[in-house]
């Protein structure tokens, strides 16, 4: 299944808040992705594994364990703050413009 375009950033923001409540593998985030939203959209490893190795080099996550679960690092937490906001703020223009064309 196709998906629409998505806002930038936010498969980081979302890779980042699941990270930040239990420690997992790129699979997992997937999978936890395509449940969460019921199949309307799974990234795939191309997109998941790459943006985990730059989180990592960005020294936003770290892997805790041989079997790569990663977890959100301090600097991380604060990195998705920031997202948050954007997102925040990224909705707001979306719903006001569907607001403006009632749909």
């Amino acid at each position: 299944m196709k998906t629409a375009h998505l806002p930038k950033g936010l498969l980081e923001f979302y890779i980042l808040s699941l990270l930040s409540t239990y420690p997992a593998k790129g699979i997992e985030l997937i999978e936890t992705i395509r449940k969460k939203t019921n199949g309307k959209w799974s990234p795939s490893p191309g997109s998941i594994y790459p943006l985990l190795r730059k989180l990592e080099s960005e020294g936003l996550i770290y892997s805790v364990s041989s079997d790569n679960r990663y977890v959100v690092t301090e600097k991380g937490k604060q990195k998705l703050e920031e997202l948050k906001a954007e997102m925040i703020k990224i909705n707001e223009i979306i719903n006001s413009i569907l607001k403006e064309f009632k749909v």
